[in-house]
This record gives C-alpha cells, sequence and structure tokens, in this order.
C-alpha cells in the first residue's frame, strides 16, 4: 500500500508505529508458555511486533506491502543485533508451507479489504499454521469513530476518497463479524479496545486454530 510505504520513508512518519502495543507484549507472554518456536508477523510495518517477538527469543519471520518499512525493521534488527527473515509481499498469497508457523501476529492489517480478501487472507493464516497454533490479530471495530464516514463498497465497508491509506477499503468488525470470520479459531481472549486514541477502537484477539480445521 503506497500511502503506508511513504510513511514509513520518514521519521515523522514512522513515529506512532515504534512501541509494541501492550495486548500484544502481553501476548507474547503466553506464547512462551504455549511452546511456540516459529512466528509469522502478518503486516509487519516497521517492525515493532517482530522486534519484540525477536527479542523474546522466537524465530521471527515476517511479511509486509511496503518496502521501506522492511528496510527500516531490518536496520532496527541489526542495530539491536536481532536476526529477522523479512519480505514484500501480499498478505493474501503467504509463501510458506502448509503448518510451517506455530503462531501467527497480524495487527491493524487484515481489515484492509474487501470480504472476499479477508477471507482469502484467514485461509491462508489457518493453512501456514500448525494445527492449535496461535492467532494474535486486531480488527477496527463499528465503535470506531470512522466506521460509516466515506462511500459503503460492501457491508461495513467503507472507503474515503482522497483519504490517503483510508481509500484503501476497511472493512469494520462487529462482535458477530469476529465470531464469524474467525470460526475456525477458539478465542481466548476478546477486547473492543482504543489503541493510539480514547476513541481509536479495535478489536484486540488472542486465539487457537481449532485441531481439524484446515
Amino acid at each position: 500500500m503506497e500511502a503506508w510505504n511513504q510513511a514509513w520513508a520518514t521519521e515523522d512518519g514512522r513515529e506512532a508505529w515504534l512501541k509494541p502495543e501492550p495486548f500484544v507484549a502481553d501476548a507474547v507472554k503466553r506464547l512462551h508458555r504455549g511452546q511456540v518456536r516459529r512466528v509469522l508477523d502478518l503486516g509487519f510495518g516497521v517492525g515493532r511486533h517482530a522486534i519484540l517477538l525477536a527479542q523474546a527469543g522466537f524465530e521471527v519471520h515476517g511479511i509486509d506491502a511496503a518496502a521501506n518499512g522492511r528496510d527500516y525493521a531490518e536496520q532496527w534488527a541489526e542495530q539491536e543485533g536481532l536476526s529477522l527473515t523479512l519480505s514484500v509481499g501480499d498478505m493474501t498469497t503467504i509463501p510458506y508451507p502448509d503448518g510451517y508457523f506455530d503462531a501467527v501476529l497480524t495487527w491493524n492489517v487484515i481489515y484492509h479489504g474487501l470480504a472476499a480478501t479477508i477471507r482469502q487472507t484467514i485461509g491462508e493464516i489457518e493453512r501456514v499454521l500448525q494445527p492449535g497454533g496461535w492467532l494474535i490479530c486486531s480488527l477496527i471495530s463499528t465503535q470506531n469513530p470512522k466506521y460509516g464516514i466515506g462511500n459503503e463498497v460492501e457491508y461495513h465497508t467503507y472507503v474515503i476518497p482522497g483519504g490517503g491509506e483510508k481509500e484503501h477499503p476497511h472493512r469494520y468488525f462487529d462482535a458477530v463479524d469476529v465470531t464469524t470470520y474467525l470460526h475456525n479459531f477458539e478465542i481466548l481472549r476478546q477486547e473492543d479496545s482504543p489503541q493510539q486514541r480514547v476513541d481509536d477502537y479495535h478489536w484486540h484477539i488472542l486465539a487457537r486454530l481449532r485441531s481439524g480445521s484446515r
């Protein structure tokens, strides 16, 4: 997505995306207790959570559409003496074999698209996860103040013309939507919580892939 690629090229654009989310940091502690070794950060941005995971001792792979974010994350990892395997790619086609990962983290990523794109992405996440594998993700909530702004292109899906990153479709989720889209997962923790602003509501989710779902 070009808007993010441009943002990651500047210090100001990266500034708000360098600190790990508290929900993610807490979930990483659960991964340690769950015998997790290999993790995919799908849509890693500038690398804040990939770095966190590597610092925690996991083997970390990452895919993101923005090359500038990859370049920054690789420099950051080198400065920290950490190893990351990062690539530029699309979330709907994950270039790893079935069951390759013990956990997938995808934060503020998979709701960018129409329903078919989101379902394809979730299907890919399920494919590359081990049975019982962990999912840490966020989905933008219908409580978010941007819900309903712009052109509705599908149910709960809006585009804001001239809105930079918001020109890409955003699919907003209520509680029923979360369980519908993630029906192959056992949801262990689910919160509708603000992120960078007090009204910036997103669903924060920790789940495990049900055995036999692939």
